[in-house]
């Protein structure tokens, strides 16, 4: 575990900063994640990407029975933290909420929670979490077994919901999306001196490394022994240095792919641009985010 980009606990520290605000954030993408469960009379469901619990906390106010795992125990921390703070507060639905240490690689008898027994109604994994997955084996088969995983957790019938950024753009163009820096997922001002790093073997894009500053100007974090001083526009603000990230280049057909080679050829499988339907944003849309939405079917 110490060896994943944000074991140090950094990340967890400023993710509530790094987000920016939760209810802009949530209003993106939450009335179409909410429409995907209610179509399938979800009632059971499974963050395995939970972060700080951020989507997982709205899932409960929503009524869900929610369990929530992941791969770095600071944000596991932060998640267990909030729900401590929302049941001392006397909200009852939260003492319901299952949080606990999960690895994509080993989710069925490995993460920390009690599964519910005949598996659930949805698991979800967003947020670009996937791509932070190295294909360790090569030709898919680390990300077959973790997609695996998620399928053996679900009942028949259940649906996941996968995203991953659109690579298809930057595998043409050489960057991201013209509006990657106002996201679905993170919009936070403070933010600062990103920059991508492609990573090309043998003339051949194969990764994309995340680099970005923090400025926690005026937060609990600016006396941390890791904080420094930076310019920026022109003055100089506390500044913490933000983990580098890997992502894998997924692009759509191969990841369509991955899904159909774990759920078989007949599953049902539908994939929105940034939550929307194709239909109401035309053809020219260019997305920051693929969404994947796929059914397990009653035998693979």
């Amino acid at each position: 575990q110490e060896d994943r980009p944000c074991a140090d606990g950094r990340e967890a520290r400023v993710w509530h900063l790094y987000v920016g605000d939760v209810e802009s954030r949530l209003s993106n993408y939450k009335s179409t994640l909410l429409s995907i469960l209610e179509g399938r009379n979800v009632r059971t469901v499974y963050d395995v990407a939970c972060a700080s619990g951020i989507d997982s906390v709205m899932l409960v106010e929503e009524g869900y029975d929610v369990t929530s795992t992941d791969a770095e125990e600071n944000m596991v921390a932060r998640a267990i933290s909030e729900k401590d703070r929302r049941v001392a507060g006397g909200d009852a639905r939260f003492g319901k909420w299952r949080v606990g240490w999960g690895d994509w690689l080993d989710l069925v008898d490995g993460a920390k929670v009690e599964h519910p027994e005949g598996g659930y109604d949805a698991i979800i994994c967003i947020g670009n979490s996937f791509t932070a997955l190295p294909d360790f084996e090569g030709e898919g088969k680390t990300h077959r077994r973790a997609l695996k995983n998620y399928r053996d957790l679900l009942k028949p019938g259940g649906v996941l919901v996968i995203d991953h950024r659109n690579f298809d753009y930057l595998m043409a163009h050489k960057t991201l999306p013209p509006a990657s820096y106002s996201s679905i997922y993170y919009n936070c001002p403070r933010v600062y001196n990103i920059k991508n790093e492609l990573v090309e073997k043998d003339g051949q894009l194969v990764g994309l490394v995340f680099k970005s500053d923090i400025d926690v100007s005026g937060t609990e974090l600016e006396g941390d022994s890791d904080v420094f001083l930076q310019e920026r526009d022109g003055k100089m603000v506390p500044t913490l240095k933000l983990n580098d990230i890997p992502c894998y280049l997924h692009t759509l057909k191969g990841f369509g792919g991955l899904l159909e080679s774990v759920f078989g050829e007949g599953a049902e499988h539908r994939v929105l641009p940034d939550f929307k339907e194709r239909k109401d944003v035309g053809d020219d849309y260019v997305p920051n985010y693929w969404i994947h939405v796929v059914v397990k079917q009653a035998i693979h």
